[in-house]
């Protein structure tokens, strides 16, 4: 990729979603490329912990106070976590739409024209967003049904809308360089390629605890992480990592060898499982 700085777009369907490449873009962010987080809906209905528990118990014990809570203020505590959990990873430029749950493109086809103008408006090299099929190497026939690969198919429409010249909008057409699918969604023998966040073990759990309203706390956020980056990081020989997919294959102007796979092929296998294990070699 150019030296220049990058503009990174990342478009989720919730605001928890982000944090599957969170720390890659804390990574981008400190060495000065730019990060715009774009969530679809603003998760008004989803992992509402408080009131789901609720509603198990018995109507006459179920407290009037969590019942009364509407979906709208629900909505504003999401917005304010997900805004700390950008902050955590240098992101400030976090835009949350507001089409709604559960989000279909049949039902919200004006979300395309509202992604399109985001193209146009922060015109990203690079485009994060999540698995648009159920198997992510055989088409569009297998297209997922639900807000995330709603959410995705939505992105790559507004997407491939952006690149091409419009009569009426009259914008400048934007192509993206390179699309990247989370690699949380896919199986393993899915994943492309692995981003190190061994670094930024400790961000990445301080944000799951900052989504509080989805229920979650230190030892679930510690145990969350483990099982999600600390395995990632296992097959990535590295002590924590986030997966992704590439939505097509590179053409390259030569045979590219990682630094580390180089650095790897040399090393002791104690300096290899300590690296592992998040120690200095």
């Amino acid at each position: 990729m150019s030296e220049s700085p990058l503009r990174i777009l990342v478009v989720v369907a919730h605001p928890h979603d982000f944090t599957h490449c969170a720390a890659t873009c804390g990574i981008h962010a400190a060495r000065g490329d730019s990060v715009t987080v774009v969530t679809v809906t603003s998760g008004a209905r989803t992992h509402n912990e408080r009131l789901h528990d609720e509603l198990l118990k018995p109507e006459a014990e179920r407290d009037p106070a969590v019942l009364a809570q509407k979906p709208e203020e629900y909505a504003r505590i999401k917005a304010e976590e997900v805004r700390k959990v950008c902050g955590l990873f240098g992101v400030t430029d976090v835009r949350i739409l507001q089409w709604p749950q559960p989000f279909r493109l049949e039902s919200s086809p004006g979300a395309v024209d509202e992604l399109r103008q985001v193209f146009y408006d922060v015109r990203p090299h690079v485009l994060i967003t999540q698995k648009p099929y159920y198997d992510a190497r055989h088409g569009m026939a297998n297209m997922a049904r639900d807000d995330h690969g709603e959410t995705a198919v939505a992105v790559l429409e507004a997407k491939g809308l952006a690149a091409m010249p419009d009569h009426e909008t009259r914008e400048r057409p934007h192509t993206v360089a390179a699309t990247f699918y989370l690699g949380i969604y896919f199986t393993r023998e899915e994943i492309d390629f692995y981003v190190d966040i061994s670094e930024w073990r400790d961000k990445r759990v301080q944000a799951e605890t900052l989504f509080e309203s989805q229920g979650q706390f230190l030892e679930f956020a510690r145990k969350r992480v483990e099982i999600g980056a600390g395995e990632a990081g296992w097959y990535a020989q590295v002590a924590y990592a986030e997966g992704f997919v590439r939505a097509e294959a590179e053409t390259l102007g030569e045979l590219r060898v990682p630094e580390l796979a180089l650095r790897r092929a040399e090393e002791p296998t104690r300096d290899r499982l300590r690296r592992k294990s998040g120690l200095p070699a």
